[in-house]
């Protein structure tokens, strides 16, 4: 054998020291720098950490029935690097969930390492999905906002998103408190995904989201619903809405939206369902915005309700001349007849004798033009546009609720303040929530002083003039005291006129009169009777009125 030269030893050794010297390097670096990353990823395979759901709060009507409660359901999903045959698997769950093989199979083959095949499952779907025993699909348990009254009070309660936030009405306002704040638990497993029952367990435990109780009685929401969908149904309108007050504290008693939608099945609604008329849709109101007007009048002493002009079918302003309906003419008449026969001259008479500044004031005291401030998402405030952006004309519309925008819950927050003596109430649907540090409970609000009292009286004795000699008789209830004022709005087309024989039709009015225990408003949108829509709006405030007084046992206050 020939010698190895001293030369390719050297080479040698001097290879070997490198290779020493950066194993060494290498070494000390994954001792020292790259460590922590090191054992955050060793524990990331033996550790697990679980999301605890906090369960979301459960609302309550006013007398304890639940109207939206929150169970835990399962949800699949699927590692597909685990599951061998992908489509035999995408065909056995397409039979068993009701849907197409064909895009199970895609999620399958998607090559993503983790998927939800689909989320909350019924019970015996998940148990007979669980009976396949394929390796690679698994469960998570995620929770299910039910609504075990169908689609009552949907847009009073809104909804929860499959995330899990909640959207809308109640759900929306009140999401903060009602969803709570998830836990976790970290435990130590071993290779086979089971949990070292002598490991490292952490576990913070999540806090529940509160119990709301609303003002809203189920059995007045039932029926208002119920009046509603019919009259709706029988006009042919384009939609309604109808709500019901307490006007001694602005509680909601009922408010309900048609056309409606299942809020356990939101994904199937109509976007003209999700809309809520009620504090999310603004219209022009019309002859039910006289009570205001008339207000204003009273108040400020430029009438009293025997204040007499000579209607002669219209009145002419800034150029204009605005008719009464049908261009009727009543002759000589009081401020009362002018409520009873819903008078557009005779409004623009006292608009007039008040003058632009009071009339304006008038409106915004009683809140017309801005948001109740009440507890639910979406409300928006309508529209009175600046005085300084009024026309001449403007005084005389904005007298008979043309040119200007309300809502129904701000319609029914101005006969409220009527019914009540004359203060001005901020309308709430939650009367308490119940969390981990007890119960809360709502305090109503009293925003402002509208009226004095004794103008508050005289105008109700205008208003159930009104109901017992006017218009408003088809609002009439034998035993009762009922005051109240139709409208009759036009509706503004986008060339800046109005759309011809269309109309929105309304009723607000209160009962018993003298000691008022419900304020209820109803609208309809343009009704196939179009002007004698308030005749069917009248027979839903009398449908409600009287379920109402017979459940809640009000003794009548007149003979019948």
């Amino acid at each position: 054998m020939a010698p190895v030269s001293s030369a390719r030893l050297r080479t040698l050794f001097a290879l070997f020291a490198v290779l020493s010297i950066v194993l060494s390097a290498r070494v000390a670096y994954w001792q020292t720098v790259a460590r922590p990353g090191l054992l955050e990823r060793a524990n990331g395979q033996v550790r697990s950490d679980e999301v605890l759901h906090a369960r979301r709060g459960t609302i309550f009507d006013r007398s304890g029935a639940i109207l939206a409660a929150s169970v835990d359901l399962r949800s699949l999903y699927a590692i597909p690097a685990r599951i061998r045959d992908k489509q035999k698997v995408a065909d056995d769950l397409g039979i068993l969930l009701g849907r197409a093989a064909g895009p199970i199979y895609d999620r399958l083959t998607s090559g993503a390492d983790w998927v939800f095949i689909q989320r909350r499952l019924p019970e015996a779907t998940a148990n007979a999905i669980a009976d396949l025993h394929v390796d690679g699909l698994g469960f998570e348990e995620e929770p299910k906002r039910l609504y075990p009254n169908g689609d009552l009070a949907a847009h009073l309660l809104g909804f929860v998103s499959d995330d899990g936030a909640g959207q809308d009405g109640v759900e929306g306002k009140y999401d903060g408190i009602l969803r709570g704040t998830d836990g976790k638990l970290v435990a130590e497993r071993d290779p086979a995904d089971r949990e070292i029952a002598l490991g490292l367990r952490e576990s913070v435990a999540p806090r529940n989201g509160a119990d709301l109780t609303l003002t809203v009685d189920l059995a007045i929401q039932t029926s208002a619903e119920r009046e509603l969908r019919a009259a709706v149904q029988r006009e042919s309108a384009v939609g309604g809405s109808i709500v019901v007050l307490d006007p001694r504290d602005g509680a909601v008693r009922a408010m309900a939206s048609y056309p409606t939608f299942d809020p356990g099945a939101v994904a199937a609604a109509k976007p003209e369902a999700l809309r809520d008329r009620v504090v999310g849709w603004a219209y022009e109101p019309g002859s039910v915005m006289k009570a205001i007007t008339m207000a204003a009048g009273l108040e400020t002493g430029v009438v009293t309700p025997n204040t007499t002009y000579n209607d002669v079918g219209y009145a002419d302003i800034g150029g204009r001349r605005l008719s009464n309906a049908l261009g009727r003419a009543w002759g000589p008449s009081t401020m009362t007849q002018v409520i009873e026969h819903s008078a557009n001259a005779g409004a623009v008479f006292v608009a007039k004798k008040l003058g632009e500044q009071r009339l304006y004031d008038a409106l915004v005291r009683f809140g017309i033009g801005r948001p109740t401030g009440v507890d639910l998402a979406g409300e928006i405030g309508g529209d009175v546009r600046p005085l300084a952006q009024w026309y001449p004309v403007d005084l005389g519309t904005a007298a008979f609720g043309q040119g200007l925008t309300a809502t129904p819950l701000q319609l029914a927050t101005v006969y409220a303040a009527i019914a009540n003596g004359g203060t001005l109430y901020r309308p709430y649907v939650v009367a308490s929530w119940r969390d981990a540090d007890g119960e809360h409970r709502t305090a109503p609000a009293a925003v402002r002083r509208v009226v004095s009292s004794q103008t508050a009286s005289t105008l109700r004795d205008m208003l159930v003039s009104s109901v017992d000699k006017g218009l408003a008789h088809g609002a009439f209830l034998s035993g009762f005291s009922v005051a109240g004022k139709t409208g009759t709005a036009q509706i503004p087309s986008p060339d800046g006129r109005y759309v011809d024989d269309q109309y929105i039709s309304s009723f607000a009015g209160f009962v018993p009169a003298d000691d008022p225990y419900m304020v209820v408003v109803v609208v309809l949108d343009r009704p196939q009777s179009r002007l004698f829509g308030t005749t069917t709006a009248m027979s839903v405030f009398r449908g409600v009125a009287e379920d109402t007084l017979r459940y809640a046992l009000i003794q009548p206050d007149r003979k019948r």
